[in-house]
């Protein structure tokens, strides 16, 4: 098992995504961020939260992921965004579009730069098959995902937000073929994940989907043309995806994946995003590897009228 040996540092990663809202609204068989050994009640408060974007920028990001559970649930989730903002960071969202409104775009678009939203198929039926979708939907073996991230994402790209397409490929969408979908789509970045098993996150339900290296790197392969189109490509196989994020959970907790579990931190409200870095295991090759530094600093967010998918 790893333990913390890393000498004091200046500053943290550039990017780190933050599990802040472990709640969802969606059932994926495979989430590997369920957080059930978070007692959900024991989450940072607002005004604890919102104290988070500058203590990450003042040591030393200059990016914010929002992540989940899903963070459009978060009723302060603008707040947040207008926070990193003033703090100089990059901000992004993953979502999985539902909250995504009229007018929440509307009201807060101006402090998002990027936003992922995530299509695991091309079509509905394989989403269902994989619990891609609404707990209500699902529990009558349907989902409407695509069909409605197809509206998210015009949205989206109306408001000039710069969009990021994240996939899990896993065993039922191994033999899908996304690529006519995706070229319509256009991302500006398309991250494929090799599906994850993470201890006390999806045990005991990820089997099923997960897949070998080499059906991956087959999918890979199927699909990687849309460079041809511009689009920035990245897959992460397991290997890849274990110990190169810098992650931090509800309770402002880094936490390492590195075991096939997850290993947190102190919180950096206790002891200080520094100090709570310097107990964290993060592998800074396989961050780089994976693509984890790349462009994504917006100067200046012109409005998109025309819909790329209809």
């Amino acid at each position: 098992m790893w333990t913390p040996t890393n000498p004091p540092l200046e500053a943290i990663p550039l990017s780190v995504n933050w599990h802040f809202w472990p709640w969802c609204n969606y059932a994926c068989t495979f989430c590997f961020a369920h957080f059930d050994d978070l007692n959900k009640s024991d989450k940072l408060s607002k005004e604890q939260a919102l104290l988070i974007p500058k203590m990450l920028a003042d040591a030393g990001a200059t990016k914010i992921t929002f992540v989940g559970g899903e963070p459009t649930l978060c009723p302060y989730l603008g707040e947040l965004l207008e926070a990193a903002k003033h703090a100089g960071l990059t901000t992004c969202i993953v979502s999985n579009g539902t909250g995504l409104t009229e007018e929440f775009l509307q009201n807060w678009h101006h402090y998002i730069d990027w936003i992922g939203i995530s299509i695991d198929a091309s079509n509905d039926v394989l989403h269902a098959q994989i619990g891609r979708g609404l707990k209500r939907d699902l529990r009558q073996q349907r989902s409407s995902h695509l069909t409605d991230s197809l509206i998210v994402w015009n949205r989206c790209v109306r408001y000039g937000i710069r969009m990021k397409l994240n996939t899990v490929v896993n065993a039922m969408n191994v033999d899908d073929d996304m690529r006519e979908l995706v070229l319509k789509l256009r991302p500006d970045r398309w991250k494929i994940f090799q599906v994850l098993p993470v201890d006390g996150q999806n045990d005991g339900l990820v089997d099923p989907l997960l897949i070998n290296g080499d059906e991956f790197d087959t999918w890979i392969s199927r699909h990687h043309e849309v460079v041809q189109a511009g689009i920035d490509f990245v897959p992460e196989s397991n290997e890849l995806m274990r110990g190169s994020y810098a992650m931090m959970d509800a309770l402002g907790r880094f936490y390492t994946n590195i075991n096939g579990e997850h290993e947190y931190t102190n919180s950096v409200m206790d002891v200080g995003v520094l100090e709570a870095w310097s107990e964290n295991c993060f592998l800074e090759d396989r961050f780089l590897r994976r693509g984890g530094i790349y462009d994504w600093v917006v100067d200046n967010k012109a409005i998109e009228i025309e819909e790329v998918v209809q």
